[in-house]
């Protein structure tokens, strides 16, 4: 993935509130944030809309030219990352990037909180977000956000519920009341996952979790290794990275079970035997030793003591 122009989110110029908590004297005054390519410069702007997993909770999201884009943090598995940025180089072991998001997901897991009965979406807005008279979670401004996407239409979202969802317009209802097509739903989202098993394929984004490797090459010299895409494997990668823009309720009728296609030759490798396998001691395979003239020189010896 491509990003553009980094910048630094600054977090001490945002209005504080008696319930958030004081920052420490060490906390970081700014965050690195990696800026989406098709962003441009000095236009965007960071609001709250709702966590589309959980959409009573809400999340930040990066707001130009009428698109979202989610503002997710991203955090080394061991080690902070060093980047360079203008010539200097950044250790953060923390830093925020920005995804395309589609807003139908927030939609969808709105009206799959209860997919048989004919709502309007502003009625399910307004049921959601004012069942409760404690605002500790902010649900007023989550309220009037997501109002906001619903009026502004955007991704088109209300010609997309039109069509994904069965419609009824009332005569003395301002709203149309939508229940949601099941069938239609599962093709949009076997679509976008489609869309991100192409995305990483034409990206040659290689990952263990999806990918194979296979030695071509035996000689003592030489290790040649090709790396291929496995089917089953990618597909669950794309599924469970579409998940996770749902709900419970959404995930429970709209996921497959399985989150992949058949795959009898995985399904007999991640078969458990009828036995434990209890291993002890060191089982690490074994170095291959690479044939060298004598008297060749060895980099270890530029590290011994003259």
């Amino acid at each position: 993935m491509f990003f553009g122009s980094p910048c630094f989110l600054s977090t001490t110029k945002s209005p504080k509130t008696s319930r958030e908590k004081q920052p420490q004297p060490n906390a970081d005054e700014a965050r690195f944030m990696l800026m989406d390519s098709s962003i441009p410069e000095g236009t965007a702007e960071v609001a709250k809309f709702p966590n589309p997993s959980c959409i009573a909770e809400g999340t930040y999201y990066v707001v130009a030219n009428g698109r979202l884009y989610w503002l997710r943090e991203i955090q080394p598995n061991v080690h902070p990352v060093s980047l360079f940025v203008d010539n200097e180089i950044l250790n953060d072991r923390t830093f925020l990037a920005t995804f395309e998001f589609d807003a139908i997901f927030i939609f969808t897991s709105l009206l799959y909180l209860e997919p048989d009965k004919f709502v309007s979406v502003p009625q399910r807005i307004h049921e959601v977000y004012r069942s409760s008279l404690d605002d500790s979670q902010g649900h007023k401004s989550l309220e009037a956000a997501t109002l906001t996407l619903w009026n502004k239409n955007v991704n088109n979202v209300q010609e997309r519920l039109g069509y994904l969802c069965d419609v009824v317009h009332e005569l003395d209802a301002e709203a149309p009341l939508f229940k949601p097509d099941q069938a239609k739903f599962t093709t949009m989202l076997e679509y976008k996952v489609q869309c991100l098993e192409k995305a990483v394929r034409d990206s040659n984004l290689m990952m263990g979790a999806y990918c194979q490797s296979s030695e071509t090459s035996h000689q003592n010299h030489v290790r040649k290794h090709h790396v291929s895409f496995k089917e089953g494997k990618l597909r669950l990668f794309a599924w469970s990275v579409i998940s996770t823009m749902l709900n419970a309720e959404a995930r429970r009728h709209l996921v497959p079970s399985n989150m992949t296609v058949p795959d009898t030759a995985a399904t007999a490798e991640a078969k458990p035997s009828a036995a434990p396998i209890i291993t002890s001691g060191n089982k690490a395979p074994k170095k291959r030793k690479v044939a060298m003239a004598k008297g060749t020189p060895s980099i270890t010896a530029f590290f011994k003591a003259a």
